[in-house]
């Protein structure tokens, strides 16, 4: 197997001696999470306010990281090479690598699993490389390896902001030049990138092709709008989504995020569309394919009361009064105009409830 090897060079002596650990050997110091659960309440001095409070506490819950044992976690401390390559391991597979060998150095495992994969790590041939600071970068390359991809330097930057996996470090330029390539990264913003690498679905590490990956591959940096719809489609994917069961999720990649579930042969799809509005960067409206289904009315509840109209089931007689008299029926919700609209040149039961932001 690829993360078991036979031999290291410690000092020019190799180890042969197969051996089943634990916990592999931790440098004093060093915050690093093991394979046991994190304690299920995460508590740390240092976080209460930080901007990353939630992240951090997923990421210890994940067993992906520690706080150090006088209570702090130092969110902004930056991190290693040998810390950010055990983070991502840990972070996408959602489990620690066994510890097959005695070693000198914890991070021996990690190395050699990625070195085998033939991830860009540049500690494995020189081990004092592996406590510098990583930069951003290079994790940038290193996160576009797991995805199967060769890139480096800024088409690596690219690949991982078109993936829309990182945004730049300055706010709201998602460019190569704002993503600050040769700055370093802290703890708390490892965390955040691997939350997102797991909100978008990674959970395996594929090998990094020998050759370099064609720039036909690599996505097109997004735009403000592409960002605003992906941290939308993020937000219905947590909130909405895992409410309900045999529904399938996308986005239309122009101002809709569809959440949709096929029927047997012959009969129609159904499926509630949320609507965007690229000139108000808000939300505008939510559409039924069929107002009489109870699961996409409860859904369609979900939807506003995540962008704010806060509605109850005493909305759905509003519906109703709205496909029975086949006519617009204004509602005001704090403060806000909601129309719904019955689409009588639609099919039956098709209707569309929509924000007059305009007003």
């Amino acid at each position: 197997m690829r993360d078991k090897v036979e031999e290291h060079d410690n000092g020019g002596q190799g180890m042969k001696t197969l051996y089943k650990v634990f916990s592999a050997i931790v440098l004093g110091g060093l915050l690093l999470a093991g394979n046991a659960s994190a304690a299920s309440s995460v508590s740390f001095n240092d976080i209460q306010n930080h901007w990353a409070k939630t992240t951090i506490e997923w990421g210890v819950e994940k067993g992906i990281v520690k706080g150090y044992a006088n209570g702090m976690f130092m969110p902004n401390q930056n991190v290693t090479e040998a810390e950010f390559i055990r983070m991502l391991v840990v972070g996408i597979t959602g489990k620690d690598l066994e510890d097959n060998f005695i070693t000198d150095n914890w991070s021996d495992k990690y190395y050699d699993f990625l070195h085998f994969k033939n991830y860009p790590v540049d500690g494995y041939d020189n081990p004092k490389n592996r406590n510098s600071y990583v930069n951003r970068a290079h994790v940038a390359e290193l996160v576009s390896s797991s995805d199967g991809v060769n890139f480096s330097g800024d088409q690596a930057i690219q690949y991982v902001l078109g993936k829309k996996y990182a945004n730049g470090r300055i706010k709201g330029e998602n460019t190569i030049q704002g993503f600050m390539g040769g700055a370093t990264i802290t703890r708390a913003e490892v965390l955040q990138l691997i939350r997102n690498l797991v909100d978008h679905g990674m959970q395996e590490m594929y090998d990094r092709p020998l050759e370099m990956t064609s720039e036909a591959r690599l996505p097109m940096l997004p735009t403000a709008w592409d960002t605003y719809r992906d941290e939308m489609y993020l937000a219905i994917r947590k909130k909405v989504f895992p409410n309900y069961t045999g529904y399938r999720m996308y986005d239309d990649g122009v101002n809709k995020i569809i959440l949709t579930k096929t029927l047997q042969q012959n009969q129609t799809d159904t499926s509630v569309a949320v609507q965007f509005e690229q000139q108000l960067k808000g939300f505008s409206g939510v559409s039924l394919s069929n107002c009489a289904d109870i699961v996409q009315r409860n859904m369609m509840l979900d939807i506003l009361n995540l962008y704010g109209f806060k509605v109850d089931n005493t909305f759905f007689k509003k519906i109703e009064e709205a496909e029975k008299n086949k006519k617009e029926v204004t509602v005001t919700v704090g403060g806000k105009t909601l129309v719904i609209d019955p689409q009588i040149t639609s099919p039956t039961s098709y209707a569309t409830v929509y924000y007059k932001w305009w007003n």
